[in-house]
């Protein structure tokens, strides 16, 4: 029974923490790259495609959820347009099923907090 449940909880008080510091982590990155977004286009971004951008998808994934953003009235399709353009340039995206990496964007010196093994 205990077998069963190991994938459903989490009984051992450091993996709590350890998901936890996780977590913070993960909010830091998102928020610091909302921000960082939304200054250099001057429009606000919908979350869902801050975090696909996070983890790594595909250009072509994240156009289709601009797209969504548009039909939404989320995003107007003057500033998708000009999103999609850009998010190429800054991410250097040469193809439409390259990933995103928050390394390749060099403008807005992303300095998100690396942990070590040791800091969680």
């Amino acid at each position: 029974m205990e077998k069963n449940l190991k994938n459903y909880t989490i009984n051992n008080g450091s993996e709590v923490m350890k998901k936890i510091k996780e977590t913070e982590i993960r909010v830091r990155k998102f928020e610091e790259l909302k921000m960082k977004l939304e200054s250099y286009f001057n429009f606000e971004i919908v979350d869902y495609i801050i975090s696909d951008i996070l983890d790594h998808e595909t250009y072509n994934h994240v156009c289709l959820m601009i797209n969504l953003a548009v039909i939404n009235n989320r995003i107007s399709l003057e500033n998708s347009i000009f999103f999609k353009t850009e998010l190429k340039k800054l991410f250097r995206i040469n193809d439409v099923f390259d990933s995103f990496n928050i390394n390749n964007c060099e403008k807005f010196n992303l300095t998100f907090y690396q942990p070590t093994i040791n800091n969680l």
